[in-house]
């Protein structure tokens, strides 16, 4: 430490000094000269080190200094496509298995009633305000119009007794396709490595993202002015700001952080955003610069724009993303995640080699720090003495609550294999997979199976009357969100309702995990099912897939056993999601 500070002072005095007190401090240097040989062995290094990283570091540089040369070239006009909404599906209702115990079939029977009523009910409010309008444009009476049938009552079938034996056919059902598992996107990469700087570099400042701690060094050095958002005033920051040293660490700490806690495209992009509002502003031109730099360097593919005050950082994706303004260009979609949605913008086209579009998926499981939820005790009906007790990571939680609705080339399937492909978080997996492996001890893979699918089978609450149940409850999404909404596993495991596509996805991790088979989603339409590939001999409806026999498990037929297929799903319209093994 001394060394280095005796050679920053001395450093300091030359640019003041003369040509008399250069010939002063010389004759102290020789004076000194067992410091000196040392200053010489570290500048030799630091010469070897630099001429090491010197290809590298050009690159990089040399790719950010031409970018900024294109930043200044002419920004163009484009206008936002619309949002497109979440596709709206038929709600299909739960049903009872014919061979359902009889307490089973008595509440089962009691949420049909009450779903019934609410119905009826929909139905003659909807046929009164018809009514009503009816009778507002009469100018003179007519003959009444014959009133709509009630809407017919769901019954549920009565149960069988439990000894009867079965005598239903195993159905092989011929799907309508097959889709295939998507392959394992790479996480980008920056152009060239990144190298970190130890010299002289700022203090860490510690932030948020989902309750967890991150901490990259940054300081005053890395504040600038941003004057306006012209092509010009942008530019001169990308030339003068970020080839600093300053920023490299920055961009070394960020890719640091990204691996440390094992952040997905989607959590480090958030991560971004954290960290440029806290130290920027939220959303100031300056942070969103930032951000694009960050974001870039670290390998993804962004676009900048502006409204004549605002600047703008636009994502290009894999994925079609519902709900969301985007910018068709270069045969990519370009979505605004952030900040105010404009749907007319100025667009730089300038690119950086090597960009990669972002990715939702999410391929391994993900570092957030825990914030535990109030213990949870779920039980199968079915048998009683099934259960487990867990806790939920709010934080987790609330990093799933941003994930946006998508779906990867053009098609609806891939959107449950994003969900059904996400590993169980590790802090779940501990807690839940010691208590569900020994209930399941010593069974064959048949009663294995069917143990985890009557613990999903829950209970119905179609108008939300069940306060703290043990069980799994069913509600339609529209009723507790709105609109459809798929879960990940972890929101399955924490939240009271969740529907058929849910325990379909967390059905699909335990049996994997626990089991060890390969399952496949079935997805009728308005209906998500599961299908397992028993190594033993298992009697059932089933798919062949690819020469292997897959049995069905509906975790929303309530009380059914492996290989009954619920009633009045239409197996020609139904589609295979092929999942990835374990």
């Amino acid at each position: 430490m001394i060394k280095i500070y005796y050679k920053q002072c001395l450093c300091d005095m030359l640019s003041m000094m003369g040509n008399r007190m250069l010939f002063v401090c010389l004759t102290l240097m020789c004076v000194m000269g067992v410091q000196a040989q040392d200053d010489d062995f570290k500048k030799s290094m630091d010469e070897f080190r630099r001429g090491a990283y010197k290809e590298y570091d050009d690159f990089r540089k040399q790719a950010l200094m031409e970018y900024s040369d294109f930043v200044r070239q002419a920004w163009k006009p484009f206008n936002a496509e619309p949002a497109v909404p979440m596709p709206k599906e038929e709600e299909v209702a739960p049903m009872l298995a014919p061979d359902a115990d009889q307490e089973t079939a008595s509440w089962f029977s009691r949420q049909m009633d009450k779903l019934f009523k609410r119905n009826k009910k929909d139905a003659d409010n909807k046929q009164a305000k018809a009514d009503v309008k009816t009778q507002q444009k009469k100018a003179e009476p007519k003959k009444p119009e014959p009133k709509k049938p009630e809407p017919k009552k769901p019954e549920a079938k009565k149960p069988q007794p439990k000894n009867k034996p079965e005598t239903k056919k195993p159905v092989e059902l011929a799907v309508k396709q097959v889709i295939p598992p998507a392959p394992v996107i790479k996480q980008p990469e920056p152009l060239s490595e990144v190298k970190e700087e130890t010299f002289r570099a700022n203090n860490y400042m510690k932030f948020m993202v989902f309750g967890t701690e991150c901490k990259v060094r940054i300081g005053d050095n890395c504040r600038f002015k941003l004057p306006n958002v012209s092509s010009d005033a942008v530019a001169d920051v990308i030339r003068d700001e970020f080839p600093k040293t300053q920023f490299d660490n920055l961009l070394y700490d960020c890719l640091q952080e990204r691996k440390r806690h094992n952040f997905s495209d989607w959590a480090y992009y958030q991560m971004l955003l954290a960290l440029t509002n806290k130290f920027y502003g939220e959303n100031s031109n300056e942070g969103v610069l930032v951000r694009a730099f960050l974001y870039s360097q670290s390998g993804y593919k962004m676009r900048l724009a502006h409204d004549e005050n605002n600047l703008y950082m636009l994502c290009a994706t894999r994925h079609f993303i519902y709900n969301k303004i985007f910018f068709s260009m270069e045969d990519d979609w370009y979505f605004l995640f952030d900040g105010k949605q404009s749907d007319k913008l100025r667009i730089c086209p300038a690119s950086f080699p090597k960009e990669s579009s972002l990715s939702l998926q999410i391929s391994a499981a993900q570092q957030f720090a825990m914030n535990p939820s109030g213990e949870r005790v779920i039980r199968s009906i079915r048998n009683p003495n099934f259960s487990v007790t867990l806790h939920s990571n709010k934080n987790y939680i609330d990093f799933c609550e941003t994930y946006p609705s998508s779906i990867v080339d053009n098609n609806f399937m891939t959107r449950w294999a994003m969900y059904a492909n996400t590993p169980l978080e590790a802090d779940v997996c501990d807690q839940l997979y010691p208590q569900l492996k020994n209930n399941i001890k010593g069974m064959s893979e048949k009663q294995a199976v069917q143990e985890l699918l009557w613990w999903l089978h829950g209970n119905l609450d179609l108008e939300g009357e069940i306060k703290n149940s043990e069980t799994f409850l069913y509600r339609y999404d529209e009723d507790c969100w709105g609109a459809d909404r798929a879960f990940f596993g972890e929101e399955t495991l924490y939240y009271p309702y969740c529907d058929c596509e849910d325990r379909s996805i967390l059905l699909s991790h335990l049996v994997r995990d626990l089991v060890g088979l390969d399952v496949v989603l079935v997805y009728y339409p308005g209906h998500l099912a599961m299908a397992v590939c028993f190594n033993e001999n298992v009697d059932g409806d089933y798919i062949m897939v690819n020469g292997r026999k897959f049995i069905v498990c509906d975790p929303t037929y309530i009380g059914c056993r492996i290989g009954d297929t619920m009633p009045g799903m239409n197996n020609s319209e139904a589609t295979v999601i092929l999942l990835q093994k374990s």
